[in-house]
């Protein structure tokens, strides 16, 4: 993605050259600015605009919309005002103008159904207005995906539609996440960057987000927004490095073998996989994000078995019947499932240290570690390295 341009302090050099072009014309008037508009559903509205403050948003201005829903804030209504973040009530609607007292903007669209921001506008005349409110058109488009997606993984009729609604979500809020991290990061030194900060995690995002605080500082730091987000920052803690769980188990370390049964009495023995690649995967039926991890790894033995690669499944439930028909329902066909029905008290979990699942431990054919705590794409990455 391109940053916008600036509106910088280079327009003071520009401004010589500016006034030698009006005196040739001999016929140079003021510059036009303010903001004119043409919103569907704001016939007659009142409009504002807001700059804020200690206290809230503070009334700079307001106009009345004509009966087709045109209206114009005039340019003298912004005089004065410095570069900042500013609001613009029309009607129930609102939308958020990057701007100053040069600012000169036109904007179409309509007003939503319900009270709150207006999406559908078309912004001309600023490249960072027009931005911004692309960016959050495309965060609201974003979050209804989201929240429909959410909606139908808890109607599920089955569980493996609900495991399916639940990847859908996951799938599209990582995306969402990506496409904020990727605005901010193409937009570090300019207000847009600033301001897609709001939708960002401040406490897992910390680094970058104080990055775009450093590097709008000069443009933007006398700017109530720049202020407080700085203030938000700077109050976010550097993410504390705790006892990662399942950590007994480490990279370079020999698997310690077991042998327990399997749902119809037959002993099954680690060491009897030893020559293959194995997963050796912690789960139970009755552990929601478990089951919602199984289709993953029912894909990686799908597309890896042939080559080597096999699943070895401990089970920490106490009921067999629940065990064995969740082994079905989520298609988990290897025969290499164990358990000693004994939950939390499992042998498995003392000697493998296990606090909590799902907990996947991949080892190399010799029997050794090489990777832990892998979820979703994490492990076939590593089956595409080892194998």
């Amino acid at each position: 993605m391109v940053p916008f341009p600036f509106r910088t302090d280079s327009l003071a050099a520009v401004f010589p050259l500016m006034l030698i072009a009006c005196l040739l014309a001999a016929g140079c008037s003021g510059p036009s600015g303010g903001i004119s508009g043409h919103l569907l559903g704001g016939e007659n509205a009142t409009v504002s605009i807001s700059s804020f403050g200690n206290n809230g948003f503070k009334t700079i201005d307001t106009v009345q919309a004509d009966g087709t829903g045109h209206f114009v804030i005039p340019a003298n209504a912004l005089s004065g005002l410095a570069l900042d973040v500013y609001k613009v009530n029309v009607g129930e609607g609102h939308f958020f103008m990057i701007g100053d007292s040069l600012s000169s903007l036109q904007v179409e669209g309509q007003l939503p159904e319900k009270k709150g921001l207006i999406t559908d506008l078309d912004v001309q005349g600023d490249v960072w207005t027009s931005g911004f409110t692309e960016f959050i058109a495309q965060v609201v488009l974003r979050q209804d995906s989201l929240m429909s997606a959410k909606l139908a993984s808890s109607q599920g009729k089955t569980p493996q539609e609900q495991i399916e609604g639940k990847q859908l979500y996951d799938a599209l809020q990582e995306r969402q996440n990506n496409y904020i991290r990727n605005t901010v990061r193409g937009h570090k030194t300019d207000p847009i960057g600033l301001m897609a900060l709001e939708h960002l995690n401040l406490t897992t995002d910390r680094p970058l987000a104080q990055q775009v605080i450093d590097s709008t500082r000069t443009l933007m730091g006398h700017s109530m927004a720049h202020r407080n987000l700085s203030q938000r920052v700077a109050k976010q803690r550097k993410p504390q490095q705790s006892a990662r769980r399942n950590d007994l188990i480490k990279p370079g370390m020999a698997m310690p073998d077991i042998e327990l049964e399997d749902p119809s009495g037959k002993t099954r023995a680690l060491s009897d996989l030893k020559g293959k690649v194995v997963l050796v995967d912690f789960w139970a039926s009755w552990c929601g994000p478990c089951r919602r991890e199984n289709p993953n790894v029912v894909r990686a033995w799908q597309e890896y078995k042939d080559q080597g690669f096999e699943v070895f499944s401990v089970s920490l439930d106490k009921d067999v019947k629940k065990w064995q028909r969740a082994i079905d329902q989520d298609g988990l066909i290897w025969p290499n499932h164990i358990s000693d029905l004994r939950g939390w008290s499992s042998v498995a979990t003392q000697r493998y240290g296990i606090s909590s699942i799902p907990h996947a431990i991949l080892i190399d054919k010799d029997g050794t570690v090489v990777a832990t705590h892998l979820r979703g794409a994490q492990l076939e990455t590593e089956l595409q390295r080892l194998l």
